[in-house]
Formats: structure tokens, sequence, C-alpha cells
């Protein structure tokens, strides 16, 4: 399962190992993943490379770790589609504090305290006298308006 003798960093081959489980669905979506000890012992590795790989798999909003009970392995959300206008920016970031509290649904503020770890957001910029928006990334599917303004509009 690990090849060593690879090339690809051993927390890159225990992230996969553990996508691909989630993929075929040995861990669904509300599963709670082994702990980091018996992953380690699964795959022969350090629990620093444990780490490393759910990192990777955090950043990727695949699992999300809660402190002291360990990391769940998160669904796929529904996805709804924004229409981001023409000429607008978007800029994708991690969420604030702030943000994450906002922008959380009442099971994850008492779960998680607000949105999952590894969940981004998309900020969008209209352009001048108009309202920036603050979207969820893993609930949106941003649509690009290529239509250019209207003069009035401007």
């Amino acid at each position: 399962m690990i090849d060593y003798s690879s090339g690809v960093p051993l927390n890159r081959q225990v992230a996969n190992a553990i996508r691909a489980d989630i993929a075929s669905g040995r861990y669904r979506p509300g599963a709670w993943l082994p702990s980091e000890a018996q992953l380690a012992q699964m795959y022969g590795v350090g629990r620093d490379t444990v780490r490393d790989a759910l990192a990777l798999l955090r950043a990727e909003g695949r699992i999300t770790t809660v402190r002291k009970r360990g990391s769940l392995v998160v669904g796929e959300p529904s996805r709804e589609p924004y229409e981001v206008p023409a000429g607008a920016r978007v800029v994708t970031r991690m969420p604030t504090p702030d943000e994450r509290r906002d922008l959380a649904t009442p099971e994850e503020l008492r779960e998680f305290g607000g949105v999952p770890e590894g969940v981004p957001v998309f900020e969008v910029i209209p352009g001048p006298r108009k309202h920036r928006r603050v979207l969820r990334g893993d609930r949106i599917e941003l649509v690009f308006n290529t239509t250019p303004p209207r003069r009035n509009e401007r």
C-alpha cells in the first residue's frame, strides 16, 4: 500500500489511500476515521505523517477534525449556482473567525463552533458602488456572466 521507493511523499500516499477509502464507501459521510495512532499503524508510518495527510484532506474539504474527538468524513454538499456579474473579481481565501460563525449552519455551530476547517470562501467584488459578497466555497458553484454590463449599469 505505502511504497517507500516511489518518490511520492508518504503523507500524500496516506492521503491518497484515505481518499480512495472515502470514494469506495469504506468511510462514508458522517463516519469517524480511525484515530491517528490507528491510521499510523495501518499504513506503517509515523503519526506526524498521518497528521500531514489529514491536513491535506482537511484542506480539500473531505474531512473535518474535532478536537479530542477525531476526524469526520464530510459529505459532498449540494451546490447552488451563483451568477458572478461580468467584470467582477473573485478572491478565494479562508474565512475569518466572524465569517466562520456567520456562514455556519446551526448544526455546524453546535458541532464545530462554525464552518468546518478547510472550507474556503469566495469573495465576489463586483465593482465600484456595489456590495461585496462572501460565499461558502463548499455550497456555491460560480457561474460567470460574460455579457458586458450596459452603459448605465457601470
